[in-house]
């Protein structure tokens, strides 16, 4: 005869205590696990980030183009280049956010230098220096929000005077631009000092009263950033 093993009531309230303090047991690890990740993810947003690198030496001087008080404590300098999507992202989620807090205030300082990573990004950035101080920073947003349309074009010349019309600027003074073999060496000597002198390798590269950033920075990193420093300059 077989005989199968039928549970007293004392062992199935034993077996269900255990199932209970299992359960309990997944319930307070979830519960921690929940509870405890915000906290961690939010003090890291709060983290400055850190420079690698500090550079005194980060002159500017009549040829740069600028935007902000002269006089200002902190500046902000950028090396970007036009086809750059990190570029491209920091110049449309970041820039814009930071020029009403910070550089339209006056509490900073904002310096725009090229670093072409190819000759789309070369031309690009002559362009937009052939059409003026007072409209190379229209230029230079508006070929960073169009980016994807123009560098990636069956024909990106064709596409970029396109939009240089939108800007003002005719096919002759566009094709007159980009046979300036000056202006063209100037960038590529700003690019190389910027690789010799101060270390930049990626874009964007970006440098706050000298210490540098190498990538973009995101928009809560670096108002942090800028908040923490123009805080301890105007104490100054």
């Amino acid at each position: 005869m077989l005989y199968r093993h039928v549970p007293t009531r004392y062992g199935i309230i034993k077996r269900i205590g255990r199932i209970m303090l299992n359960y309990r047991v997944v319930i307070a690890a979830f519960l921690a696990l929940f509870l405890v990740t915000p906290i961690v993810a939010s003090a890291d947003l709060k983290k400055l980030p850190t420079p690698s690198g500090n550079f005194a030496d980060l002159k500017i001087n009549s040829e740069d183009f600028t935007l902000g008080p002269e006089d200002a404590k902190v500046v902000l300098l950028e090396y970007a280049s036009l086809t750059c999507p990190h570029c491209a992202y920091f110049h449309t989620e970041v820039l814009p956010s930071i020029k009403k807090e910070f550089i339209d205030t006056g509490k900073i300082r904002y310096v725009y230098r090229d670093f072409p990573l190819d000759r789309l990004a070369l031309g690009g950035a002559m362009i937009a220096r052939c059409s003026g101080k007072d409209k190379f920073f229209g230029f230079i947003e508006t070929f960073y929000k169009a980016q994807s349309s123009w560098s990636r074009a069956a024909k990106p010349a064709e596409a970029l005077a396109k939009l240089s019309r939108l800007g003002g600027m005719g096919q002759d003074k566009f094709n007159s631009c980009l046979r300036n073999s000056k202006l063209q060496n100037d960038i590529l000597q700003q690019r190389l000092q910027a690789v010799n002198d101060f270390g930049v390798q990626t874009t964007p590269t970006i440098f706050v009263n000298g210490a540098r950033f190498n990538g973009g920075l995101t928009l809560g990193q670096l108002r942090s950033l800028l908040e923490n420093i123009v805080s301890k300059r105007s104490k100054i």
